[in-house]
């Protein structure tokens, strides 16, 4: 079963995401981002764009990881900023946000990359050399944030034991652990709930499409145990479950496919064989298979979902990964490109459909389209700018100065979207262009 029941989705959606830095990742120096419900990383190509949502995929997937893998992942080197001005930088992941309606957390860690040793012929390990988590309660007179547990030193932290405790009782802990794993296995700390809220964060990236036929043709999976075989279509499936479970979603969902395709008159998940049942106690077994019929406007008959295009595809494929994870409670999806395959004057349809599909699941995504740049407020908005040194550096318009940069905009006769690009390529040579209309957000 994909789609998870009402209670479950309550749990889930209790914690929401508000900021997220990530530091010393390929060619970024600090970076941060605070989330709106759909925020845009704005900038030609070659900026860092990117490299924010892989540092923040990375370091989302450390926490969650085993202490071997996370020692492999500090040896990553595609991550390991080489870049002048980062190299030698550690890693350092943070992230703030609710644990519910009247309390705040934060949580971060960092890390030292790992290194080669030139003179010995050998790899230093990385090592996870800090680390807090903190909860404000909001409904004090005077809420500030508390201290669970604090780890300055690679091999050693200090917790709280109890709620009328300091954060002072030792724990030992390995150079590759991180500690809100470790104490995720102390279920009788009264704060066990909250770690594990924060553990069980949902980020996501989605595929960037490039062979969209791949998520609508059925594919074989072996399970875990190697004695289970699936022959399955995720996307095809989730649509058939949803139509059964959620009519009225999955009619909004195709209302709002057959406004960005007009010419799409339906589309209709089916089933194309049931599950075969040979007999007990057999290693395999074969599930029902799935797939989409869509009857188009000049077709005389339904075909199936691959005769569309690339683009139609890469649409309901979107849509229907958007849906799902605001159902199933992910907090934050990150999409690269989200124009691709879109024709322009479909944009602001787009994004509006996206602000109602996400519900409480927040969206970041990256683009170099200009034309985005009209759909968005200011703080939706975080422009990639040159810099001197190659690093990554994004920042929002300040909101003092929006309108003189629409008045400017005007002036040129250009968009708000087309300045801020001709900004971008040539206010290298300026400091002061940038300092003048633009907040930083680098965290110290």
């Amino acid at each position: 079963m994909y789609l998870c029941g009402d209670y479950y989705r309550y749990l889930i959606k209790m914690v929401s995401i508000k900021k997220i830095t990530v530091k010393g990742f390929r060619n970024i120096e600090s970076a941060t981002i605070d989330l709106q419900n759909i925020t845009c990383l704005l900038a030609p190509n070659n900026y860092g764009k990117s490299n924010i949502l892989y540092a923040i995929d990375f370091g989302h997937h450390f926490m969650g990881t085993t202490a071997d893998k996370k020692l492999l992942m500090m040896r990553f080197v595609n991550a390991i900023p080489v870049n002048k001005a980062v190299a030698g930088m550690p890693f350092e992941f943070w992230i703030e946000g609710s644990l519910d309606e009247e309390r705040d957390f934060q949580y971060g860690y960092h890390f030292n990359w790992a290194q080669n040793n030139l003179t010995q012929d050998h790899v230093i390990n990385g090592k996870i050399t800090g680390e807090f988590f903190k909860i404000r309660d909001n409904k004090k007179e005077k809420p500030k944030f508390s201290t669970i547990f604090l780890r300055t030193a690679a091999d050693g932290a200090k917790y709280l034991p109890s709620p009328t405790g300091r954060c002072d009782k030792p724990l030992s802990i390995g150079e590759s652990e991180l500690v809100i794993n470790k104490l995720y296995n102390y279920d009788e700390l009264f704060y066990h709930d909250d770690i594990k809220a924060v553990l069980n964060i949902s980020i996501q990236g989605i595929d960037t499409l490039s062979n969209p036929d791949k998520f609508f043709t059925p594919q074989v999976h072996i399970g875990n145990d190697g004695q289970t075989i699936t022959i399955s279509d995720k996307t095809s499936t989730y649509l058939y479950e949803l139509k059964k479970e959620d009519k009225p979603t999955y009619e909004y969902l195709l209302s709002a496919i057959q406004i960005l395709l007009p010419n799409i008159e339906s589309i209709e998940p089916v089933m194309t064989s049931p599950r075969i049942h040979i007999e007990d106690n057999v290693p395999y077994t074969y599930p029902a298979q799935y797939d989409i019929m869509v009857k188009e406007r000049f077709n005389n008959q339904a075909t199936r979902l691959q005769f569309l295009s690339t683009g139609s595809m890469k649409l309901l494929y979107l849509l229907t990964t958007i849906v799902r994870a605001s159902r199933e409670g992910v907090q934050l999806l990150l999409v690269e490109e989200l124009e691709n395959s879109i024709h322009p004057s479909l944009l602001h349809s787009l994004l509006s459909i996206l602000k109602d599909f996400l519900g409480d699941t927040k969206l970041l995504f990256t683009s170099h389209s200009p034309n985005l740049v009209k759909y968005l407020s200011a703080s939706q908005l975080y422009v990639g700018l040159p810099s001197d040194k190659g690093i990554a550096d994004f920042r929002t318009i300040k909101s003092s100065k929006v309108k003189s940069v629409l008045q400017i905009a005007g002036a040129g006769d250009m968009s708000l979207g087309e300045y801020l690009f001709k900004l971008m390529i040539e206010a290298e040579s300026d400091t002061d262009i940038i300092d003048h209309f633009f907040v930083s957000h680098k965290e110290a």
